[in-house]
């Protein structure tokens, strides 16, 4: 994996065009945002959740089960409690920045808005104490998804310097623990699993942020930890184990993976070509399962808890494609979204549709770009 054009990261162009590049394709962009916010003189910005300083939970799954598929209602309740105002919070300010991509009218009160509830988070050191494992793993997307938002609309809004300084501080702690954390602390198995490519995400969101080569070439070294791991078929052997979860545990790994490894690419770094095909073979093996889940449960050993069909799956389940999509050229795949767009997922940055498919500096074929 390497820096097409030996550039020092600091010299990446932004992931998403600037305001007047935005301008001009707004007609299309509109298109796929969601309904802009009208911008009142007596507007205010939203109150948003208060922000989560503790989280401490611990598995959603009973602990008799082996291969962690039978849930335990009242664990996996006390889990969704825990994180509903960070997950409300990620909605709301996604839905924020979304309008403001979308719509430059906006931009600049949403991204006040988003900047000043970011801040918000970051002053109060959002995720500060962890205090058990589950959090410590599954707390990485919440970051991937601030962090979106707010890159998002980091340049959309003047001054604010001392929150923006705030934030970036805040995302750039949380950067260095779940890199500590992941390299030295988290259990053996997730290490090569979901989890990590989700920190490996979220990681990439900060490097983009504060302009850390360290950040992506750690990011790099998940993505690569963990497809090695792929199997000839293209199935993912610690995602295969969850039983019936198998093929939405594939898809869950594949949504962080795609979207990394699409702000990775289109800032100019690359993959090797087999580590390309590898992604692509993963991906083709869980559109497969799609189409037929009984080709995963020949490998899982039961029936999958996936519904047969794209058209079948909860939307954010499948958003990342939009992301992969920019990696390859796929005219089929990409008319068989067409009546399900536009595909959002706030953790991976809200409306996917808008963000890549309609985003003209995430266009198709990064990978295999000239190396």
């Amino acid at each position: 994996m390497t820096n097409r054009k030996g550039r020092d990261l600091s010299e990446l162009r932004p992931s998403f065009p600037q305001i007047g590049r935005l301008a001009a394709g707004i007609a299309v962009l509109a298109l796929a945002g969601s309904p802009a916010l009208a911008q009142e003189d007596n507007e205010a910005c939203p109150a948003f959740p208060p922000p989560t300083v503790t989280l401490d939970y611990g598995s959603r799954y009973d602990e008799g089960s082996a291969d962690r598929s039978t849930l335990d209602e009242e664990s996996d309740a006390a889990v969704d409690a825990a994180l509903k105002d960070a997950d409300d919070f990620i909605r709301e300010i996604t839905g924020l920045a979304n309008d403001a991509r979308a719509n430059p009218a906006v931009a600049p009160f949403n991204a006040a808005c988003v900047i000043n509830g970011v801040h918000a988070w970051a002053a109060a050191d959002a995720f500060g104490r962890l205090e058990s494992d589950n959090a410590k793993m599954t707390y990485a997307a919440r970051v991937g998804g601030i962090a979106s938002a707010y890159r998002q609309v980091r340049d959309l809004a003047d001054g604010l310097t001392d929150e923006k300084a705030t934030i970036e501080a805040w995302l750039k702690k949380n950067g260095d623990f779940l890199i500590a954390y992941w390299d030295n602390d988290a259990p053996p198995k997730a290490k090569l699993g979901n989890l990590r490519l989700w920190a490996a995400y979220a990681v990439t969101e900060i490097a983009l942020i504060v302009k850390s080569q360290d950040y992506i070439n750690w990011a790099f070294a998940s993505h690569r930890v963990v497809l090695e791991t792929v199997a000839e078929d293209g199935s993912m052997p610690y995602e295969m184990r969850r039983g019936k979860y198998a093929l939405h545990y594939q898809l869950h790994a594949l949504a962080p993976l795609s979207a990394s490894a699409a702000l990775i690419c289109h800032n100019d770094y690359s993959y090797t070509p087999d580590e390309e095909a590898v992604i692509t073979k993963a991906v083709g093996f869980a559109l497969a399962g799609i189409e037929d889940p009984s080709k995963v449960a020949e490998i899982a050993g039961v029936h999958q808890s996936v519904p047969q069909g794209l058209s079948e799956q909860e939307p954010f389940t499948i958003a990342w494609l939009e992301a992969y999509l920019s990696l390859v050229s796929d005219g089929d795949l990409d008319r068989k979204l067409a009546p399900l767009r536009p595909l959002s997922n706030s953790k991976l940055g809200g409306d996917l549709t808008l963000l890549y498919r309609n985003n003209p500096a995430m266009q198709p074929g990064c990978f295999g770009k000239q190396k």
